[in-house]
């Protein structure tokens, strides 16, 4: 069945709905009205919602799901005319009541949503997942009390501790994983055997690997075969050794040289060179040095060598290829099996198992259970099911939820249904299991789910219709128009016809909602500047450089640096860009800027813990150096290099001679919290705010509840640090730097898309049919041009064509993300896929520097700074200053009394500042609103007057310490003074009191000493009222 587009997804007559649903095309928008449908379908039952079920890929889609479903319903509740909701009347229309009537019942559905919002059944495939694995735990033999861990890279490493710590008691593991490792070093020249195996033992769980790795026999058996195959392998390296050896006593013997030997070159290098190391070397002589002969008089000998050369050629070319390969992954493997074998003993040990094992035991049990059991189990009948992303969920995840759909579609008792919503040209994570082509063969209702037995011809048990989303709401037309050219063009080279007709017709074209003729694309070729070679770090230069003239002409045009995105493949381009824009000022926000374990905040830390284990540590001396570097953290009469130099060489105490309170530091045991609270302090991380700061330190506090210690910390902080990230700012404007995985699903004004997007069509390694051994029927092997041979025509030619597929869909994913501008840089002497793809289409010559089509959209200016009448404004009575106090003013502004909160609150904000800056800080407020002019008097008054008590007078002094609205976290309880004064060991607690005076205020003083004097001797307090 094609899509239809006439339909929309509420009118659709089918039970099951599949909605093919291109970038902005406002699926979420759809979506959402779908289910607030289905839940205000029946009168009088406002729970209704409560039988619906809907999952999304991540747990911020199923957050702003839910708030939109909310947040619909309240809205539409307030209206004064509910027949003027665009969104709400074609679900009246299609449930055929009047406006008034959904109204009241939307009223109710909010109502009871309100107050059970726990119940409403949006959330992740894992989270279903791990809901399932509940109700099922007895039938999976686990313990009712068993654990679900998320991190599963945390119990890999775990794993692999106890592989090594048992490679004393298997020698011929030892021996195989250190040869493994060793080979791994001479071909990579660095390699870290760590990485490796926890990478091969996460991929593990990968639902294809694991059904593979079911069949292959146990780690010490492939160690077996794989000295049996190396014999093998030997035997044919020897001989090889014995062809060389002759071929090139012959053409000694002979005299043979390129002047008298035809194709002499060729013989010499294959014959001689290259076999005498096939171990090394790949047996693929070519035409021509078969054809080798002396050029005057016929040489039988040579000729005799020629054919048994060629039938050992013939023999063992493929052979070869293959047992090297099955050599190399058997050792793989071998440790993975190993690997994954301490897996389970640790999960058996602990009673804990990783959510990502669940889905295959659940798939199990499910073809054990009759459906009807299942939902009785599941203690809830769901009556509309809905699934997002559907591009992106693996065989076993749709096969695990089918059961539980199919039930529901067949029953007679209410009308229930199902929609799925995706885009095959969006699904960009096969290597975490998405599968496009499930998708697609739902889109074009040939998948035998709603087939009985799932038989292809067997008996339909629903009907499913797929509903086609025509139109783009997000981009300006010429961008949309050029990317459904585009894409068609490229979609040429597919050879799979369900990868075409993503790529063609209704499935690619959009109709834009917004102008058509605006929107710019715009192509720049970029190359170095003449007369300089080109290498990589030129090429670079060269784009960085393009980038900030980007970014400067949107800013001239009024864009904020909030406009602009920069999309990259990978993430060591993303902090080449993030970090040249820092160099040149610009503001950036990035992945790596904020993780917690990327900050140089986390350096600092991670460096001292390493140095109280080990002072003489030079790479965390000078790791310690560069991130204090980094952060102006040295005395200013240092250059940088020259400190760094030092603090590597020297340690400990060189640094204690610039940075006070250092030495005690390091020569004295303290808790963890404290000793990472005191690195901060020494090197004058606490003086301002700093979000980074708070999480290092909420991180390191997590770390020693759970009873950590400073011998582990390094290794848990290296692990944990890199997943933990800080909020990024709401109220700074930045330039986006990030993957295209990232980007997914977001929108941004302007894209740069600065290095392309290469294609890669091999380096993965996939499960092939082998002749290597009986016990051997499949082994995973690496796809490159060398290794073709092992592979059949058909299954390569499918695989290339996948590869081009998932290309041409990050591609996609990225070019769709821009509202009013595409920029794509290409290499001009060198250009990638996309590069290469682009020129072709546009048939432009690359020596012309860009390609532009389509109008400028200018930046939306506010309603305040449009074009108004000119109107003669009484003196002092129409500013921008007077107009936002009007909009924010407190109660009692007008008249010069302030509300107390809001007074206590504005005073606080300033308090919380240095001293230098609490001028400027009132005057802010003052201009916001937050204060009239004459509260603004009382409040300067205010603040000097409290400059000059007792308690503050030597707050400037050189070697006091102040710490403003910082935590104070105990086990009992976490506190948060208004001001900390640390005057050598005495430390003052202040805090600020507005109103009269009140007994509250004097016990929270005293706890807030009694919580300091755990740690310090000598503390006191004061309370000061404003």
């Amino acid at each position: 069945m094609t899509a239809t587009q006439g339909q929309t997804p509420l009118s659709a007559p089918s039970d099951f709905i599949v909605l093919n649903a291109s970038a902005g095309s406002g699926k979420t928008y759809s979506l959402v009205q779908h289910i607030l449908m289905n839940a205000l379908r029946k009168k009088d039952m406002d729970h209704a919602y409560q039988k619906v079920l809907a999952i999304t890929f991540t747990n911020n889609a199923a957050a702003e799901m839910k708030a939109r479903l909310l947040d619909q319903l309240l809205t539409f509740k307030t209206l004064n005319d509910p027949s003027s909701s665009a969104f709400f009347e074609p679900i009246w229309e299609e449930i055929g009541i009047s406006a008034k009537e959904l109204q009241q019942r939307a009223a109710g559905a909010a109502s009871h949503m309100l107050h059970n919002y726990s119940t409403l059944n949006v959330g992740t495939i894992d989270q279903f997942t791990h809901r399932l694995v509940r109700t099922f735990t007895r039938d999976l033999e686990l313990d009712d009390n068993f654990e679900v861990r998320l991190d599963l890279d945390g119990m890999i490493e775990e794993a692999l501790e106890l592989l090594y710590s048992s490679l004393g008691e298997a020698p011929a593991l030892r021996a195989s994983l250190a040869a493994w490792m060793q080979e791994r070093m001479n071909r990579e020249k660095s390699h870290n055997p760590d990485r490796d195996l926890k990478r091969e033992g996460k991929e593990s769980f990968n639902e294809d690997t694991w059904t593979e790795l079911a069949h292959l026999p146990g780690p010490e058996r492939m160690l077996e075969l794989e000295g049996e195959l190396n014999q093998e392998l030997t035997s044919i390296v020897d001989e090889g050794k014995k062809l060389a050896q002759q071929a090139f006593t012959h053409l000694k013997a002979q005299g043979y040289t390129k002047d008298n030997f035809t194709y002499y070159p060729q013989a010499k290098k294959h014959f001689v060179e290259l076999w005498s190391n096939l171990r090394s070397n790949d047996l693929e002589a070519g035409v021509q040095a078969f054809k080798t002969k002396p050029k005057k008089s016929a040489d039988a000998e040579w000729e005799a060598f020629l054919e048994l050369a060629q039938s050992f050629q013939e023999r063992n070319q493929r052979k070869l290829l293959l047992l090297k390969q099955a050599t190399e992954k058997l050792q793989q493997l071998s440790a993975t099996r190993a690997l994954m074998d301490k897996f389970n003993a640790l999960q058996e040990e602990q009673n804990t198992m990783p959510l990502s094992a669940f889905n295959k035991l659940i798939s199990e049990e499910l073809q054990k259970e009759p459906t009807a059991f299942i939902y009785a189990r599941l203690g809830e009948k769901f009556w509309h099911f809905y699934i997002d992303e559907f591009q992106d969920t693996s065989e076993m995840q749709f096969d695990n939820l089918h059961p539980l759909i199919e039930h529901t579609l067949t029953k007679d008792e209410n009308p229930n249904s199902a929609l799925i919503v995706g885009d095959a040209k969006q699904s960009i994570y096969r290597w975490r299991g998405g599968r496009a082509e499930q998708f697609m063969a739902l889109v074009d209702n040939v998948h035998p789910s709603n087939r009985f037995q799932q038989h292809p011809s067997g008996h339909e048990l629903y009907s499913r219709e797929t509903v086609q989303l025509p139109k783009n709401f997000r981009t300006y037309g010429n961008i949309v128009h050029f990317n459904n050219s585009f894409f068609e063009h490229l979609s040429k080279r597919l050879t799979v016809p369900a990868h075409q007709s993503a790529y063609t017709g209704a499935q690619l074209q959009q109709v834009p909602d917004k102008d058509p003729l605006k929107g710019e694309v715009v192509v720049d070729f970029i190359s170095v500047p003449e007369g300089e070679t080109k290498n990589a770090q030129r090429y670079a230069e060269a784009v960085c450089s393009q980038v900030k003239t980007t970014i400067e002409a949107l800013l001239k045009r009024g864009h904020s640096y909030n406009d602009v995105a920069l999309l990259v493949r990978g993430n060591a381009q993303g902090k080449l860009l993030a970090n040249f824009l820092t160099q040149e000022g610009i503001p950036v926000l990035s992945a790596d800027s904020l993780v917690v374990g990327s900050s140089f905040e986390s350096a600092v830390l991670l460096s001292c813990a390493r140095l109280f284990l080990n002072a003489d540590d030079r790479e965390s001396r000078f790791a310690l150096a560069y991130a204090l570097s980094k952060l102006g953290k040295i005395p200013a009469q240092l250059e940088p290099f020259v400190f760094q130099q030092q603090t590597t060489s020297k340690g400990i105490p060189y640094l204690s001679g610039l940075f006070p309170g250092l030495q005690q530091l390091f020569s004295q045991q303290e808790s963890l919290y404290t000793f990472g609270a005191r690195v901060f302090e020494v090197f004058g991380l606490l003086l301002e705010p700093n979000a980074m700061v708070d999480s290092c330190l909420d991180l390191l506090y997590g770390f020693q509840t759970r009873e950590g210690s400073f011998a582990t910390l390094p290794s848990w902080w290296e692990a944990e640090a890199k997943k933990r990230n800080v909020p990024a700012p709401q109220d700074k404007p930045a330039v986006q730097v990030m993957t295209i995985h990232k980007s997914k699903g977001l929108e941004f004004e302007h894209v740069i898309l600065p290095f392309g997007i290469n294609y890669k069509s091999g380096g993965d390694a996939h499960w092939i049919d082998v002749d290597v051994h009986p016990e051997l029927a499949r082994l995973p092997i690496t796809k490159s041009d060398k290794n073709a041979p092992l592979f059949e025509p058909e299954l390569w030619s499918a695989l290339e064509n996948q590869s081009y597929f998932d290309w041409m869909n990050m591609a996609y994913v990225a070019m769709t993300r821009p509202v009013s501008g595409l920029h794509v840089y290409v290499d001009k002497e060198k250009p990638d896929e996309l590069g290469k793809g682009l020129i072709a289409y546009l048939a432009c010559d690359p020596e012309q520097g860009s390609y532009r089509s389509g109008e400028v959209v200018l930046p939306k200016i506010s309603s305040q700074n449009e074009s108004v009448l000119p109107v003669a404004p009484k003196p002092g009575a129409f500013s921008p200053a007077n107009l936002r106090m009007a909009q924010t003013a407190p109660r009692g502004w007008f008249d010069g009394h302030a509300d107390g909160s809001k007074w206590g609150t504005a005073l606080h904000q300033i308090l919380q500042r240095n001293p230098a800056s609490r001028a400027a800080a009132l005057r802010r407020l003052y201009r916001t609103g937050a204060f009239s002019e004459h509260l603004h008097e009382g409040a300067a008054a205010s603040i000097n007057q409290l400059a000059q008590h007792p308690v503050l007078e030597d707050i400037n002094d050189r070697g006091v310490i102040i710490y403003t609205e910082r935590s104070i976290i105990s086990k009992q309880d976490t506190a948060r003074p208004d001001l900390l004064i640390k005057t050598g060991k005495k430390i003052t607690v202040v805090d600020y009191k507005t109103g009269v005076q009140k007994p509250e205020h004097q016990e929270q003083l005293d706890r807030y000493i009694e919580l300091l004097s755990t740690v310090f001797e000598d503390v006191d307090g004061t309370l000061l009222y404003l």
